[in-house]
């Protein structure tokens, strides 16, 4: 069996301000007011400089606005972003691990958008700011394999060390839909894209979902002579393949895939009354390798003293995989004459842990709701907490340092809003569908030895002499053998061992 162990060799992350003007081009209404904005990151690039992972890409900001004629529009920019990444722990022996011994392959990177903000300028003119929140993970393999002096017998006490690696593959698609007997104005837009199973099978992650669309149209109220507004939602199957390089042999694997969508059109066709849309997304295939190891943990020679080496790591260890779906709701207050126009959200996590044979994950989601009374238009935050458990890969050690190393990501896919009319105003349940991926590892501390050596001149003491010896509480049949450098075909009879 083969004694190759996977350690962490670095789990950092760093933080890339972006800020960029825009002016929207004269077909688009200008600005009045803002009513919110939303962002998405994602990674487009990484290359290795020197100790540093240099990371480029791209946030995708949502504008949601009112215009001069106090009509709701939506208009999306794109800013890029770079960011360097130390790939050394601070305080560690530069040739200990220099970056010449990997490459961009080896560097699981990921980014999430924070704090995004817009402020106006002009009446086309604008700013979109925000946070790229960036984390890279990477991983390396420890050989535990026992070597020795070819002149000495060895004994070995060795056991099985469970271990995993993680890598990741991308694939590009596209989905198209359309939803009937819907017209109007598009007014806003968003898509998402779910995934509901997953499998690993002749070199490829297949996987299964769903693409998620809200639309909201805006049409003429026929009494009033203003806008009304509707919602209508579209969902399509998405079933896909990614292929996954450098699959180890021998290896059981856990797979989770991550989605992100790139981009979102929509049109109307006022005839049939059909809104047509397209998506186009990523999706990463996250992957852990699992894989037994045997290691050696103690080891001595019968016939001389000996040295040992040994060596110390946090191994990588299998904890939890998973892409799952929950579903939470929150309230919030509007006077009662209000009437719910759209929502939008994130969700984020702060801890991931194993506990007990369980995996859990927590977090917060942030929805923000629009309403409109009395021809004015606001908006509501509700936090909601996230909380996602379900079990753990069997064995999993237990881990609660509040950030495993690996992949977590998780998003809304859909939000609803309920109105309930009590004492002079509205109150709304807003039930938000949210989607989770995780790929997750613990840490499990491991000693082993690597090398044993004459420790010097003679062996083992011969002669005639029988002693017997009878083990000290707690002592083990190990203990003994290793003390008294007895081969493997000592006994022990009625409690005592006869040297």
């Amino acid at each position: 069996m083969e004694s190759i162990l996977y350690e962490k060799r670095f789990d950092t992350g760093t933080t890339a301000e972006i800020s960029e003007d825009f002016t929207l081009p004269d077909y688009e209404p200008g600005i009045r007011r803002v009513l919110g904005v939303r962002g998405q990151a994602a990674v487009d690039g990484k290359y290795l400089s020197g100790g540093e992972c240099e990371a480029d890409g791209t946030v995708t900001f949502v504008l949601c606005y009112l215009d001069g004629d106090g009509r709701l529009c939506e208009t999306s920019e794109t800013a890029g972003f770079t960011a360097k990444l130390p790939l050394r722990p601070e305080g560690s022996d530069p040739a200990s691990d220099s970056p010449d011994r990997f490459g961009p392959d080896d560097l699981i990177l990921t980014a999430e958008a924070e704090n995004v903000s817009c402020r106006v300028t002009g009446p086309r003119r604008f700013t979109l700011s925000g946070r790229v929140r960036l984390s890279v993970l990477s991983e390396r393999e420890c050989d535990f394999t026992l070597s020795s002096d070819p002149g000495i017998t060895v004994r070995r006490k060795t056991r099985r060390v469970k271990t995993a690696a993680m890598s990741e593959s991308r694939g590009s698609f596209e989905v198209s839909g359309e939803i009937r007997e819907r017209e109007g104005r598009i007014a806003g837009a968003q898509g998402q894209i779910t995934v509901n199973e997953t499998r690993v099978e002749n070199g490829r992650l297949r996987f299964r979902g769903d693409a998620w669309v809200t639309v909201l149209l805006a049409r003429t109220d026929p009494e009033s002579g203003g806008e009304e507004y509707l919602i209508t939602r579209g969902r399509a199957a998405v079933e896909e393949s990614i292929p996954i390089r450098d699959l180890p042999e021998n290896a059981s694997p856990l797979a989770a895939g991550f989605p992100k969508v790139l981009l979102t059109e929509f049109e109307t066709d006022p005839a049939s009354g059909t809104v047509r849309w397209r998506m186009e997304y990523d999706a990463d295939a996250a992957l852990l390798c699992c894989r037994d190891a045997e290691i050696t943990e103690d080891a001595y020679s019968p016939s001389s003293p000996t040295e040992a080496e040994e060596k110390n790591v946090l191994c990588c260890t299998p904890a939890a995989v998973r892409n799952g779906r929950l579903t939470l709701t929150g309230k919030f207050r509007t006077p009662s004459d209000a009437e719910f126009i759209t929502a939008w959200g994130s969700a984020s996590v702060d801890r991931t842990a194993v506990q007990g044979g369980r995996a859990s994950v927590t977090g917060s989601v942030r929805v923000t709701a629009v309403t409109r009374s009395g021809g004015e238009f606001s908006t509501d935050e509700i936090v909601l907490p996230l909380r996602y458990e379900w079990e753990a890969r069997e064995n999993a050690p237990d881990a609660e340092n509040g950030s495993l190393p690996g992949r977590v990501e998780a998003g809304i896919a859909e939000i609803a809003a309920r109105p309930s009319v009590s004492d002079g105003g509205t109150d709304w349940t807003v039930t938000a569908e949210i989607w989770l991926a995780a790929a997750l590892m613990a840490e499990e501390p491991v000693r082993g030895v690597v090398r044993l050596d004459p420790a010097g001149e003679g062996g083992k003491e011969g002669g005639s002499v029988v002693r017997v010896y009878v083990p000290e509480p707690g002592e083990t049949a190990w203990d003994v053998e290793k003390r008294f450098r007895l081969a493997e075909e000592a006994v022990m009879a009625d409690g005592v061992y006869v040297i």
